[in-house]
């Protein structure tokens, strides 16, 4: 709906001072497994869809917030590759290097402090420019770490081993969950596996095999966030808490057995959004989980129950962008519930080696 310039603020109904930041409008590319088009005609096709999705117009923008990182695109200062297609020349821009949710958070505290009425979210990747796992040693430290051979894959693996150990029902149940989600997403970037697919594909990096892993691909993801004014809230979608936290960097620093920042992180969205008992809080939830050991964690760390559905349409295991996954879980997050007044769903996007940097996102139809 069109940004509404006139009349008072509504606010937030546990905090009058805060404004209410509501999704008027989303709009993806993918995931693909190759996209042709350079990545400003990428995004650009994203940020049309969801201005065409908002009834907006390039005026109504006031700002914008990117989500990019230079490995990936194989820039320097990547967000520079798209200031004009993200409409941000002579127009405030605030460019994330992490995960495109992060970017949504930045945007929503940007709208609550009343600095802008309307926020523009972008973010992208293409990880089939360049081998991604390979690029992810290079953000690992360089003195310690890099000459071991260490990747964001092998800290993975690391991570799963100390939850699986020699458990071969683990990694059963964890093919389990891989060939639900890639059948859930309808095919998606490489189609569908059955357990033995799964089991039967070579070790990546001990115990993880590669059809454990969730297809990469190339997308860009674009979300308008707006603070409505005057009149009823019916028929929108709130983003009614939100929660990051960083993680050391060092993958010995903390506990890989479980996801302490995303633990932290919702304890801070559950609080803005007034959620006591999240086991019964959400009909669905939309982590980003590149492997199934990650989802074990964000389960445990979520508190989410039973009746929240996850991934419905299969997560990242259809395939996903890097930087672009979290944002894209928003997106699913508030297709799930638009329309439905009452009820809520949770978005998540992570970055970094063994999940380092992690952000959470409530929604709720109104």
């Amino acid at each position: 709906m069109p940004a509404d310039r006139s009349g008072e603020l509504i606010t937030d109904t546990a905090d009058p001072g805060i404004p209410v930041v509501v999704v008027l409008g989303c709009g993806e590319t993918g995931p693909v497994g190759a996209d042709l088009r350079s990545i400003p005609e990428m995004v650009l096709v994203a940020i049309e869809a969801a201005l065409h999705d908002a009834d907006m117009a390039w005026d109504d923008i006031d700002a914008t917030v990117t989500a990019s990182v230079d490995l990936v695109d194989g820039l320097t200062a990547s967000g520079v590759a798209v200031t004009e297609v993200v409409g941000a020349v002579l127009r405030p821009e605030t460019r994330i290097a992490a995960d495109g949710l992060a970017a949504a958070i930045h945007a929503t505290h940007q709208l609550s402090a009343g600095a802008y009425r309307t926020v523009l979210v972008v973010a992208h990747g293409k990880a089939s420019m360049a081998p991604y796992w390979d690029l992810t040693a290079w953000a690992v430290d360089p003195v310690m770490l890099q000459p071991l051979g260490v990747d964001f894959l092998t800290i993975a693996a690391l991570q799963a081993r100390l939850l699986a150990g020699t458990d071969t029902t683990v990694m059963h149940r964890w093919a389990e969950l891989v060939a639900v989600r890639r059948g859930a997403a309808g095919g998606g970037i490489a189609g569908p596996v059955t357990v033995d697919d799964v089991l039967g594909s070579i070790e990546v990096a001990t115990p993880i095999r590669a059809q454990m892993c969730a297809p990469l691909g190339d997308g860009a993801c674009a979300v308008v966030l707006g603070v409505p004014r005057s009149g009823s809230l019916e028929g929108t979608v709130l983003i009614s808490g939100t929660g990051h936290d960083l993680s050391p960097h060092y993958p010995g620093d903390g506990n890989l057995s479980e996801w302490a920042g995303l633990r932290r992180a919702c304890s801070r969205a559950y609080a803005a959004a007034g959620i006591d008992d999240p086991e019964t809080a959400f009909v669905v939830a939309e982590p980003s989980c590149l492997f199934p050991h990650e989802e074990t964690l964000f389960v445990e760390a979520t508190r989410i129950g039973r009746s929240t559905t996850v991934s419905p349409d299969g997560g990242l295991f259809a395939g996903t962008a890097p930087v672009a996954a979290g944002l894209s879980r928003l997106v699913r997050a508030v297709r799930a519930v638009a329309g439905r007044p009452g009820r809520r769903a949770l978005a998540h996007g992570t970055w970094g080696p063994a999940g380092q940097g992690q952000a959470v996102a409530v929604v709720e139809a109104r």
